[in-house]
């Protein structure tokens, strides 16, 4: 046992993403998008034309929520979802123009989120700290996408 709540690294984990939360709520409530919709746009940002089920993998979200998200960004105008050309049994997501309008928002968003929480780290120990998230994560989720990305952005 611990000494302190503070010492346990999943508390911080836990307070960091309600507070992000809060904030992206927040900055993108004139848009009609919520916080639990800005994730799948983050990542089709990157990965446009992304079945539904990989979606659902990469981000280690359950069938269920991934669909109310897409439903939810689909609703709005964000997203359109297309049968796969080759098995009609895959759903394709596909961002809309009104999505990558407001691209520079959201990643601004995000960038302006890590600032204010970063922001008593250096440039070296940001990056320390990026490295050691993403070798934890790749560890520890099951479908890693930068495994099978072809832009080059996870090296």
């Amino acid at each position: 046992m611990k000494n302190c709540p503070d010492d346990y690294i999943s508390r911080w984990f836990s307070v960091f993403h309600r507070l992000y939360l809060s904030y992206v709520y927040e900055g993108l409530r004139e848009y009609d998008i919520g916080s639990g919709q800005i994730m799948f746009l983050l990542e089709l940002y990157y990965c446009d034309g992304i079945s539904q089920e990989e979606l659902s993998s990469y981000l280690s979200i359950d069938g269920a929520n991934t669909t109310r998200a897409i439903k939810k960004l689909e609703d709005e105008g964000y997203v359109i979802r297309k049968q796969d050309e080759k098995d009609k049994r895959i759903k394709r997501i596909y961002l809309t123009e009104k999505a990558l309008e407001i691209k520079p928002k959201i990643l601004g968003l995000i960038d302006e989120w890590e600032n204010i929480l970063l922001g008593k780290l250096t440039k070296v120990e940001r990056q320390v700290l990026r490295d050691i998230l993403k070798k934890i994560g790749h560890a520890n989720v099951e479908n890693n996408r930068c495994s099978i990305c072809t832009k080059g952005c996870c090296e």
